[in-house]
């Protein structure tokens, strides 16, 4: 069942990339909806679902909005997903504070991921100003706060009473 949720999760994703992509072109990049799929599931389901929702998310991202190599983002959302994932089992990481501070760093740290991936490549990558990068942590941050907090409520809803 967590994988119909993740990958139907990845389906939205990919629609509100599209979307954004379509109504304001410029400001699509500061949102990434895929990173915060990763996030929630390295955040609940541990290292392993982090990192195959990382791996998954990247190259969905990859195909439909990447460059000519295939890969960088998968990479970089796969470590991503699993560094989250790893940090979810040996840290208390349930609290709102911490999903945004952990949202904000994985939105950094992705972003440098993929800029040093692509260097190594020699692939041409985007590049965001210090200031565009903190104002992407801030919104993935505040967008990712409102949808893991109705994601919670909803499990919280369907999970069996004792």
């Amino acid at each position: 069942m967590r994988v119909f949720w993740t990958a139907l999760a990845l389906l939205a994703a990919l629609l509100a990339q599209t979307a954004l992509g379509r109504v304001v072109p410029m400001q699509a990049r500061v949102f990434d909806p895929f990173l915060l799929v990763v996030v929630y599931c390295g955040l609940t389901g541990g290292e392993v679902h982090g990192m195959l929702a990382g791996a998954a998310a990247g190259w969905v991202q990859d195909v439909h909005f990447g460059g000519r190599i295939l890969g960088l983002s998968g990479l970089s959302k796969l470590l991503v997903g699993f560094g989250i994932g790893m940090g979810s089992t040996r840290f208390h990481l349930g609290e709102p504070g911490a999903r945004l501070l952990v949202l904000m760093v994985a939105t950094i740290v992705d972003a440098v991921l993929f800029g040093q991936l692509a260097q190594v490549f020699d692939v041409q990558a985007y590049e965001l100003s210090p200031l565009g990068l903190i104002a992407r942590a801030v919104v993935n941050g505040a967008v990712g706060m409102v949808v893991f907090e109705t994601m919670d409520r909803q499990r919280r809803r369907w999970a069996p009473r004792a």
